[in-house]
């Protein structure tokens, strides 16, 4: 319980830095063609520019970090460990194997996106590269993402509510609720706020439990 209990606290750091970056990057990019005027020509005049990008991407790579460790590194162990206690939540320790075979999906389609570019040769065929690679990069795309949101509900989802029929803390519920709709906002591209109060309520009620765990086993061997 308590390595999945700092899984999700990772994960809140994780979208605060993705936030952070998210800010930060377009404040310094605005700021940055705010005093292209000033340097019209020249590599200084897109310097700032190229900086404040190369800035939000080093912050989102962070961010994408914590949240990979926080994911295999914290919750998948967590899941594993409850599945000992409780077979039920076998299925959300499968949810995040599913989340890496969608990610690894997604990059190697990715990487043969780039061969295909790279084994091109002249015009013709280059364009030719070009249709079969987006078309390729496309369709693995999808079915990564679609791997990677069933591993999600799995993991996010059925745990919550799982936790919720053992727990019996109304926590899990309402985090589990706001993990559904902020998924189905996901689907028409607006998702982000509910996940991550979704994060703070599963870590306030994980503590619960271990808190009532550690007591009721403290009296017992008092017993």
């Amino acid at each position: 319980m308590r390595t999945l209990r700092s899984g999700f606290l990772y994960l809140l750091v994780a979208v605060i830095v993705g936030i952070v970056a998210a800010l930060a990057g377009l404040i310094s990019i605005i700021a940055a063609f705010g005093f292209m005027p000033a340097a019209p020509h020249g590599p200084s005049a897109f310097a700032g520019v190229i900086g404040a990008v190369a800035t939000l991407l080093i912050l989102l790579l962070v961010a994408v970090g914590i949240e990979l460790y926080a994911i295999f590194g914290k919750i998948r162990p967590g899941m594993r460990q409850l599945s000992e206690i409780d077979d039920g939540f076998r299925i959300s320790y499968t949810g995040t194997t599913l989340i890496l075979v969608g990610l690894v999906i997604m990059v190697l389609g990715l990487i043969v996106v780039v061969a295909v570019f790279a084994a091109a040769g002249s015009w013709p065929e280059a364009m030719r590269g070009a249709v079969i690679g987006g078309l390729t990069l496309f369709g693995v795309l999808v079915i990564g993402a679609i791997i990677a949101l069933i591993g999600n509900i799995l993991t996010f989802v059925v745990g919550a509510f799982l936790l919720y029929s053992k727990y019996q803390n109304s926590l899990y519920m309402a985090a589990g609720i706001l993990f559904v709709i902020d998924i189905a906002k996901s689907l028409v591209g607006f998702s982000g706020i509910l996940t991550l109060v979704g994060y703070v309520l599963m870590y306030i009620a994980l503590g619960d439990t271990i808190n009532k765990l550690t007591t009721a086993t403290a009296t017992l061997a008092q017993a």
